[in-house]
């Protein structure tokens, strides 16, 4: 998984102030309606959400988890299949309109399209492997899905919360999380988190050798028949919660199964390694330093066909298993 925004460019708290501005005063009025209404029941829900709006729209993760504790242990709302029934339910539902925002497109001055596109979220956070570009004209349409990290079936109050709405592709939203239950403890959101370098892939050879980088005699034995080797997550980390977090993720959307099918991606760049050495690499760049590549690390980039930077790992799908690999291949950087 990568991090929303890693390179820092789109300014966060801007987006949250457009998500506040539009959508604070709205709410603030319909529960203001409700808390008006004589003889109208969970008076209390309604004022500690109205009390907390700035919160719910643009809270963190973490601060979204304590609404939702305050609502289970204090209030005392909790939703489930039977509860879903009630008035409460329907009427917060109601409230935090989540099919108005999705289907509000441009020139509309605030919803999903617009929400997507100030992001500038070009990749799937969670897969890293399909692109979630996004196209809003008269005759077509199409954008990244959004996944809501805290279930809104579950919490419909945080159906219009800003960190928890995640940009991704269908197939990790719809076809492999699906209603699986997330929170903060559990699991790694993207606006927050990412694996990082304490988690990467790796190859591992199924004969029980190592990867030795610039071996040509392994290329023939890894283009044999295209499977005798494994890509791998190997990790670093000594906090035992974030490897439950990370594994929790890694099961639910797949990753190892799924990446394993894109073995011959590796194996291109374990012939580009052997192609290239680090000689042939700095050669590269004296010649074309200051025309073609802005650094060492441009040429590597082009070699390869993708970033292998931290910063730059949500500019384009596979990014970051090309990284790790490079860097296990010693594509040294400097």
């Amino acid at each position: 998984m990568i991090i929303i925004n890693a390179d820092r460019k789109v300014n966060l708290a801007d987006v949250e102030q457009e998500h506040l501005t539009y959508y604070k005063k709205k709410l603030v009025r319909k529960l203001d309606t409700l808390i008006s209404k004589k003889g109208l029941h969970h008076k209390k829900v309604y004022r500690y959400l109205k009390d907390h709006i700035e919160e719910i729209l643009i809270g963190k993760p973490r601060v979204l988890k304590g609404i939702i504790e305050h609502m289970i242990t204090v209030l005392m709302i909790e939703f489930d299949e039977n509860t879903r029934k009630h008035a409460l339910y329907k009427i917060l539902v109601k409230i935090f309109n989540y099919s108005n925002f999705v289907d509000r497109y441009p020139p509309s001055k605030w919803g999903a399209y617009q929400f997507v596109s100030r992001l500038n979220v070009k990749v799937c956070p969670y897969c890293n492997r399909q692109y979630i570009f996004m196209i809003c004209e008269t005759k077509g349409k199409t954008r990244g899905k959004l996944d809501h990290f805290y279930d809104k079936a579950t919490y419909p109050y945080l159906a219009l919360s800003m960190y928890n709405l995640i940009p991704c592709c269908g197939i990790c939203n719809s076809d492999l999380r699906g209603s699986d239950p997330f929170t903060v403890d559990t699991h790694l959101n993207p606006y927050m988190e990412d694996f990082g370098g304490l988690f990467k892939f790796s190859v591992a050879m199924k004969n029980g050798d190592d990867l030795r980088p610039g071996d040509t005699s392994q290329i023939d034995y890894l283009l044999g028949v295209g499977d005798e080797f494994d890509i791998v997550i190997k990790d670093s980390c000594m906090d035992l919660d974030l490897k439950q977090r990370v594994e929790n993720n890694l099961s639910v959307f797949k990753i190892r199964e799924l990446y394993n099918m894109h073995k011959d991606y590796v194996v291109d760049l374990i012939k580009k390694r052997v192609i290239y050495s680090d000689t042939q690499i700095d050669e590269l760049f004296k010649k074309y330093g200051g025309k073609l590549f802005a650094s060492r690390e441009d040429v590597i980039a082009t070699i390869v066909s993708n970033y292998v930077t931290d910063q730059n790992l949500d500019k384009r799908v596979l990014s970051k298993l090309t990284k790790d690999i490079s860097e296990e291949l010693n594509l040294n950087l400097v």
